[in-house]
């Protein structure tokens, strides 16, 4: 995983502990794991194509909302004004243009972002899955490798990004660290002009909205995969309107495909695919059986071999 300079700046100053995450991804080969329903395992696998929901609608009724909530509290607090004093001491005027930026587009984040949620997968977890995850989510872990996210592009105009787990006390802790680092670069930051501090900030912010969770989800893992048609149309996706659990929706559909011209590196279900979870339910040999039979369709290699049956003695409900 590379970073051009400006990004690795960026990240530094604005998004301490981001480049050590993804970095980490990367060289230590980690993998993810998506905790869903089996019918929708069973739809990802036969169709190829993982589903974006719009964030309103996503099982935690506070995503976004949380963030934005947090920002507001803590920017209005004694570390907020010690990062809107470092940021003024660079460029007059700069806060004011931040907060007009941030109103312009705060419904748009809340109301247009459309995310899939994925968790980081412990090797400890191979043959059981985490169980806070099966009682929450469903009953089978797809488990992936790393690889379309830890490819530098942004051709595909799909995202990842780790969760922050934050209390207001910690987001200003956090905030504190953003701040000391802007003190360190000032004259870097100046050197790069207002209209760029803005864009910083407003980066800075929005990854705050979209991606911050209660510390009391922590236990998931989560890296946020999010996308964001109203700022960019994508070429591996696909919109389409559907009921769920009975409400009419707009959802966009993640081709998986190895297609790197259109940014997509190793998505196709044979190279992406480490193994499938069946966790705790009624009939476990039935649906190993049934996923066994849907890779080998898919001509996935040893398709019996990938397919593990949770060893957690949870008694279905």
């Amino acid at each position: 995983m590379d970073y051009d300079e400006s990004t690795l700046k960026f990240n530094q100053i604005f998004n301490p502990g981001l480049i050590e995450d993804s970095l980490a991804v990367a060289n230590e080969n980690k993998r993810f794991i998506y905790y869903t329903s089996s019918d929708t395992a069973m739809k990802v696998l036969r169709n190829q194509e993982l589903w974006f929901r719009n964030a309103t609608v996503m099982n935690d009724f506070s995503e976004i909302s949380y963030g934005l909530e947090l920002i507001r509290s803590v920017f209005s607090g004694p570390e907020g004004q010690r990062f809107r004093e470092a940021v003024e001491d660079i460029f007059s005027g700069t806060i004011q243009k931040a907060d007009e930026l941030l109103s312009s587009w705060e419904n748009d984040w809340r109301l247009e972002t459309y995310i899939a949620c994925v968790s980081l997968h412990d090797p400890s977890e191979d043959r059981r899955g985490r169980l806070s995850m099966w009682r929450a989510y469903g009953d089978t872990g797809l488990v992936v490798k790393n690889t379309p996210m830890t490819a530098t592009t942004d051709k595909i105009a799909v995202y990842s990004i780790p969760v922050l787990y934050l209390s207001e006390e910690e987001l200003s802790g956090y905030l504190s660290k953003i701040t000391d680092s802007i003190l360190i670069d000032r004259s870097y930051l100046k050197g790069l002009g207002q209209e760029t501090l803005v864009v910083y900030i407003h980066k800075m912010l929005f990854r705050f909205a979209i991606a911050t969770k209660h510390p009391g989800f922590s236990e998931e893992k989560e890296w946020r995969l999010y996308y964001r048609p109203s700022e960019r149309k994508s070429p591996g996706m696909m919109k389409e309107t559907v009921v769920l659990n009975g409400i009419p929706q707009i959802v966009y559909k993640l081709r998986l495909a190895d297609e790197p011209d259109n940014g997509l590196h190793g998505a196709d279900i044979p190279s992406l695919l480490d193994r499938i979870i069946v966790g705790p339910n009624e009939f476990p040999y039935v649906s190993y059986r049934a996923f066994v039979d849907v890779l080998d369709e898919l001509g996935v290699e040893d398709a019996e071999g990938k397919v593990i049956v949770s060893d957690i003695p949870l008694r279905a409900r």
